[in-house]
This record gives structure tokens, C-alpha cells and sequence, in this order.
């Protein structure tokens, strides 16, 4: 199976021939590594966005509001529905969200599947929008809104292990493979610098903790026999969400037809914490003739973090040729981010000093002693800030009212992932447009909802939302895992507690699919060094409180 690897190459491939001669650079990557930059799978990620989240009421109804309109969502899908609004309105919505990320067994070594969840409490939804206009002419009326919509949540836990894989495919060996690759060197006395490239600070970070050694003829590893099996472990944690603050207009012409448009500002706040780990253990231990210092284990914890801003807009109308009956649509232009990224990483071992100790470590007790090396930081910002381009959108509603009783909608939405850009970072020649062009393609969304007026004071609502894959190889191998496709189930219920106060209950079930990846890899024609390929879906519980007043 063909690996998607972390398009650096090219980069790497003069840094790698300058240093090394003739040595061939490898392709690193998984997601236990390249944490130190901000990847293509990151920036599509940031991207990937499900419109699931809003109002009670619109969460309810699968978010199907491009024409139904006269809802808070209705600044982050179709602007034009801000000017639907008869009175002034107010809504403030509360979330929780329960998140379970199971990765099941597979492949020889990988154990039973391993099911990691999180529970957080946020804020969904919450805006006003003022009436500033009312008239008899052409324009019937004009509404402002300020709103602030949810649109992507990164909280999720996940874990998995691996037992009794062999010695080579230790993650000892692939940053052996790097340091010889790239040429990196000690000092005379034997000490190593982290440098000014975080991408070399696990490779620093090994050898300070014995996984590597070095001398005249390279690196090579003196701590692990050739005859020892490797434990694995690997957890990432998530945090997180992209919120967009809307400043917005409406107006309403005769009440046929809609014009609305939207400034978005986003905020993004983004944090991921990687630990790998690795026992290594033998059947029968070597001498300490023969293997003096032996590695009992290793851990490598990562953190990451990206926040910034993005800036877009949004133009859409809604017309309504029957008074049971709209139609709209909507456009919204790329988002243009700013973002700035923190790393950096620690490991910690424990060695067994099965001889005579001839490098004089200070061993307790037991017989071993213990490393913990942490790295300096890293940031990128200001002028060496990540400069982003997201996809553009396009999305087109119809909204039917049947008999005053029942309301039924429908979305579909064009998103240009394969159209995301890299306009500036502080690594020089990057540029994944090569990566989205073949990799990505446009993905669509389907969008249902429905609301039925049970008794005059209640209304109970269904929807359901579906996002298909903008990816040209979903069963392909990727650094870390990529969404796939995702799925919504969505259910609520409306009360009205007086004329001017409502009250709304909502209920999601998602389900994202997403693609194989693996913890880390090293390979190039002569080295192949890998872990087990896992795959890690995600299940979502959303329950939404929504007060909402009109004045």
C-alpha cells in the first residue's frame, strides 16, 4: 500500500545532500514525529469544517438553514437570513460533548482495541440581532447581527499499543537512520547541542537518553540487542475549537427577497499532546560483557500548539417566490489565517547496567539509572507566522412550510479542499500546493432537517448532516489520522415559555471516519522502518441548551 508521506522532501533533500554527499534522505513522518511544524494534514484539518454546530434549534434540524434563515447559524451559512428577523432577538446556547475514540485490533502485534473518551462543557452559540431599519418602500427592513458560532472542535483522546514487534522497527533505529542520513554531529566532548531546527530535537533528544551513540564510523545503537521485542505505546490528546465572531447584515425586500452579508473573524485554538513509549524486553538478557548498558524503557512526550485569526466573508440571499416556499444560496470566500505555533518535547529512559559500569553512571539500587532531557521551545510568530488559505464554499438551500405546521429543508454544500493554500511560513521553498492538488479534490455536504409544531407551544425537530471525503485516497496509509467522512444524527425539541421566550433541547450523534496512519515511519530505497497501521473513528454525543429571548 502506497504511504502518504510528509511532502518535505524537498527540503529535506538539499539538507540532507549538503551535509551527507551521496546519502539519500529519508522519508520521516507519523504521528509521533513532525509535530514541530505545521503539516498539510494540520492546515486540512483546521480546514475540515461539518457546520454542525449552533442554535439548539438549528443543531436539531442537521444545521439545514442556508434558505430557512432567522437563526444565529445563519450568520456562519447564509447571511441572508439575518435579515428574516422580525424583532430584535437574543440566544445563548450551551454545549456538552461527550467524545469516544476506539482503535480497534490489527495486524500481528497490535493488542485488544483500546477505547479512550473526553468530556468537555463549551459554548455552541450566542449573538443579538438588532433591528436598524423598518420601512414601507422597496426595502422592508434592514437587521444587524453580531454572533458568535462553534464551527470545529479538536477535543478527543485516543491510545493504542502494539506488543512483541521486533528490535529494528524501534523508533531507536529510526533516529539512528536520521543522524547517519543527515550527517548530525557531537561535539568533541561528546555533548549535542539542539540546534535551531526543532525537527532534529528527537534525534538530539535520543541520543542524550542512549537510544543512539556515536562514533568515527556513525551512529549506531549499543543499548537494545538485536534479539529484543518491542512494546509500543501511543497517545494523543486534543484540544480545542475554531470559533467565528460575525459581524452581519440583512436586508429584507418586500418580503420576497433577502440580501445578507457577513464579516467572519475566526479564532483559532489548537493544542496536541503526542506520548510515545517503548519496553524493551528480552527472553534472555545479554551479558554485560557483551551489552553493558541496557535500555529497560523510553518515553517521548510532544506538545503543540497553533492559535491565530482568520478573516473571510460571506454573501448569500434567500428568495421567496411563494410564502411556503425559499430558496437560497450562499458564498463564502477562503479564510485567511494567521497562525502561530509553540513546540517542544521531552523524553525520559531507565538502563540497566548489566556490567561493570565503565562509563561510571551514578546506578542505584536496582541496578539502573535514568535519563530526562527536555527540549528548549520553539515559536513561530510574527513575521515568521504561518500564512494560510482555506477553501472556499459554496452552498445552495431550499426550505418548504407545509400547513403552518410542519417545516421541512435542505442543504447541499461545495467545499475546494484541494484548493487550500500555504502563502507564507518561516521555512523557506515550502509549499504544499503540490500535496493539495493530488491529494485533495472538493468535498460535499448534504444538510436535512425538519420541525413539526406538535402542540402551539411545543415544536419537536430531526435532521441530519453528512460530509463526504475530500480526499482522491482514503484507504491510503497517512501520517497521522485524516477525516475522512462524517455523519450526524440530530434530534430536538422547542418550548415556547412565553411570546417572547423560547427554550431549546437538542441532541447529536456523529460518527467520523477516518483514514489509516501510523505512530512513526523512516523509509527510502535501502531503510524501512515502521510501526503498525491503525485506524482511530470518532464517535460524538452533542447535547445543546439554547435560551432565546425576542424584543
Amino acid at each position: 500500500m502506497r504511504k502518504i508521506y510528509r511532502y518535505f522532501a524537498s527540503v529535506l533533500l538539499g539538507m540532507a545532500l549538503a551535509v551527507s554527499g551521496m546519502a539519500q534522505p529519508l522519508n520521516i513522518g507519523g504521528v509521533a514525529l513532525n509535530n514541530d511544524i505545521i503539516g498539510w494534514g494540520d492546515l486540512y484539518e483546521l480546514s475540515f469544517t461539518s457546520h454542525n454546530y449552533g442554535t439548539a434549534r438549528s443543531m436539531a434540524m442537521g444545521n439545514a438553514f442556508t434558505a430557512l434563515g432567522a437563526d444565529m447559524v445563519s450568520a456562519s451559512l447564509n447571511p441572508a437570513g439575518i435579515g428574516m428577523y422580525v424583532d430584535g432577538d437574543a440566544s445563548f446556547s450551551l454545549m456538552v460533548q461527550h467524545t469516544k475514540s476506539p482503535t480497534p485490533a490489527a495486524g500481528d502485534f497490535l493488542s485488544n482495541e483500546f477505547k479512550d473518551k473526553n468530556t468537555r462543557f463549551g459554548l455552541s452559540s450566542i449573538g443579538i440581532v438588532l433591528p436598524a431599519y423598518r420601512g414601507a418602500g422597496a426595502l422592508t427592513n434592514f437587521n444587524f447581527g453580531f454572533t458568535y458560532n462553534r464551527i470545529a472542535d479538536f477535543n478527543q483522546n485516543s491510545k493504542f499499543a502494539s506488543f512483541g514487534n521486533p528490535a529494528y522497527n524501534s523508533m531507536a533505529n529510526l533516529f539512528c537512520e536520521m543522524s547517519n542520513a543527515d550527517g548530525l554531529v557531537t561535539n568533541a566532548d561528546g555533548t549535542m547541542p539542539f540546534g535551531n531546527d526543532p525537527y532534529y530535537w528527537g534525534a538530539v533528544l535520543a541520543y542524550k537518553n542512549g537510544l543512539t551513540n556515536k562514533d568515527a564510523a556513525g551512529w549506531f545503537i549499543d543499548r537494545i540487542g538485536e534479539n529484543a521485542f518491542i512494546d509500543q505505546f501511543t497517545s494523543v490528546e486534543t484540544r480545542g475549537s475554531i470559533g467565528e465572531y460575525a459581524f452581519s447584515f440583512g436586508f429584507n425586500f418586500v418580503d420576497k427577497f433577502y440580501l445578507g452579508f457577513s464579516l467572519g473573524i475566526q479564532s483559532v485554538n489548537y493544542s496536541r499532546n503526542v506520548y510515545y513509549g517503548e519496553n524493551y524486553v528480552y527472553g534472555t538478557y545479554p551479558s554485560g560483557d557483551e551489552m553493558p548498558y541496557q535500555l529497560e524503557y523510553m518515553n517521548y512526550l510532544q506538545s503543540t500548539t497553533i492559535s491565530g485569526t482568520g478573516v473571510n466573508l460571506k454573501v448569500g440571499f434567500t428568495w421567496r417566490p411563494v410564502n411556503w416556499l425559499r430558496i437560497g444560496a450562499a458564498y463564502h470566500t477562503p479564510t485567511g489565517y494567521n497562525l502561530s505555533l509553540q513546540y517542544w518535547g521531552d523524553m525520559w529512559s531507565e538502563t540497566f547496567s548489566a556490567g561493570s559500569n565503565p562509563d561510571g553512571y551514578d546506578v542505584g539500587k536496582n541496578g539502573t539509572f535514568e535519563d530526562y532531557v527536555e527540549s528548549p521551545g520553539w515559536e513561530d510568530d510574527g513575521r515568521n507566522a504561518w500564512r494560510v488559505s482555506s477553501p472556499s464554499r459554496f452552498m445552495v438551500g431550499v426550505a418548504a412550510t407545509l400547513g403552518n405546521r410542519l417545516i421541512i429543508s435542505a442543504d447541499y454544500e461545495s467545499s475546494l479542499y484541494h484548493k487550500i493554500r500555504l502563502r507564507g511560513s518561516p521555512i523557506s521553498n515550502l509549499d504544499y500546493r503540490d500535496v493539495y492538488s493530488s491529494l485533495f479534490k472538493s468535498s460535499n455536504s448534504v444538510r436535512l432537517g425538519a420541525e413539526f409544531r406538535l402542540l402551539p407551544v411545543m415544536d419537536i425537530r430531526a435532521g441530519y448532516i453528512w460530509n463526504g471525503s475530500a480526499l482522491n485516497y482514503p484507504e491510503e496509509i497517512y501520517t497521522h489520522p485524516i477525516t475522512k467522512s462524517r455523519s450526524y444524527i440530530t434530534a430536538g425539541i422547542g418550548f415556547k415559555l412565553s411570546n417572547s421566550v423560547n427554550l431549546d433541547l437538542a441532541y447529536q450523534y456523529g460518527h467520523s471516519k477516518n483514514t489509516l496512519y501510523q505512530s512513526f515511519y523512516a523509509t527510502n530505497d535501502f531503510v524501512q522502518i515502521e510501526s503498525q497501521p491503525v485506524v482511530t473513528d470518532t464517535f460524538k454525543h452533542i447535547a445543546v441548551l439554547t435560551l432565546g429571548i425576542r424584543f
